[in-house]
């Protein structure tokens, strides 16, 4: 009998579909994403779709090409190495840019995301762990001299509505004028290791970077989003994870510096999410506000140049006279003399000790 048994168990094993073991938090499935060698390069939690992109943490860029429902795994052709934007001036000895004002917005699309060791269940209907994780983020963002609109507006149920309803909500905090606006979440892929990293000691976890390319903004997205992981991947080598260049529009139509934020997973602790948010917070200021530009920093070349250029005038004024000076009389009283008139006749009076205006003749 319990050979029969253990003989129906393979069985079932065998031919029950991948998908039932294969999910993530939520019920979403989670989908092996391979190259051409079927070498797994990442996790993802929701279903891909040929068009899509990923670039890995080493910058390698891929395109998904076919979908497997079945097998739950997506092929994807390489595109090489995706070159990220230029940020050497993050080690220029050049002061930061100065904002009138720096303003981000936040908000939770999924509001019922969750930490499972720490919060006790991967979804909370009321208000999931992912609002103390928003919430930690604004803190480190306002330490950083950052103004943050924040919504705590509940988007519930985790359903494909989520965003329709959570688009109200990120429309009115971009009229606030905001710089960027950021969708706080965390992944649903079930494996924690893939978000664990250990960043001057601590325990964090690393961020997935997320943009939609099914909006008029979606280059401008994507743009950004490879801004930020450029300056994680100089400051903070590790903490961007990746970014996946999914197909909709995560409400990032709204606004061209747009992104989604994964702090890690639902199976890591939330603690070491909320000291990832301090590092988020540094990269996202350096990234908004830290560059230099020609509009911020000319005005204070300008003028120094003009300065210097004063200070080479003057002293070739002086030079010049007391050649002069030297030249007409030969001697060396009378030069210094003549010297004291030529460059007061030159400079209106300048150092001639007479400093109440002209007397009456």
């Amino acid at each position: 009998m319990k050979r029969w048994i253990a003989t129906l168990l393979l069985m079932a094993a065998v031919f029950i579909p991948k998908s039932v073991f294969a999910e993530g938090s939520d019920g979403e499935a989670v989908y092996r994403i391979l190259d051409e060698n079927g070498r797994e390069i990442t996790l993802y939690a929701g279903i891909p779709e040929a068009g899509d992109e990923y670039i890995a943490g080493d910058n390698s860029h891929f395109r998904v090409t076919a979908v497997d429902a079945d097998n739950l795994t997506a092929s994807a052709h390489s595109l090489g190495s995706y070159e990220l934007p230029d940020v050497k001036w993050l080690t220029e000895s050049a002061r930061p840019v100065t904002a009138p004002q720096k303003a981000v917005a936040l908000y939770c699309t999924h509001s019922d995301e969750s930490y499972e060791p720490t919060d006790g269940a991967s979804s909370l209907e009321q208000r999931g762990g992912i609002y103390d994780v928003a919430e930690s983020f604004k803190t480190a963002l306002e330490k950083e001299g950052i103004t943050v609109y924040y919504s705590d507006e509940n988007h519930y149920p985790h359903d494909a509505g989520a965003y329709r309803r959570s688009r109200a909500t990120a429309a009115s905090l971009v009229e606030e004028g905001v710089d960027a606006i950021m969708d706080v979440h965390r992944d649903g892929i079930p494996d924690a290791a893939q978000y664990e990293k250990t960043m001057n000691g601590e325990d964090i976890t690393k961020v997935r970077l997320l943009v939609g390319r099914s909006n008029q903004n979606a280059e401008a997205n994507k743009a950004f989003a490879a801004q930020i992981k450029a300056v994680g991947d100089e400051v903070y080598p590790g903490l961007i994870k990746d970014i996946y260049i999914g197909k909709g529009t995560y409400n990032q139509d709204l606004m061209s510096q747009a992104v989604l934020l994964e702090f890690g997973t639902y199976t890591n602790d939330k603690e070491a999410v909320l000291t990832s948010t301090g590092y988020m917070a540094d990269v996202m200021n350096k990234t908004l506000y830290g560059g230099v530009t020609g509009a911020a920093d000319s005005g204070a070349a300008e003028d120094a140049g003009a300065w210097k250029g004063i200070g080479w005038l003057i002293g070739a004024l002086i030079i010049g006279v007391m050649i002069y000076a030297f030249a007409a009389t030969g001697r060396g009283r009378d030069a210094m003399g003549k010297f004291k008139r030529s460059f007061q006749e030159m400079t209106g009076g300048l150092g001639s000790g007479d400093h109440d205006g002209p007397k009456d003749e």
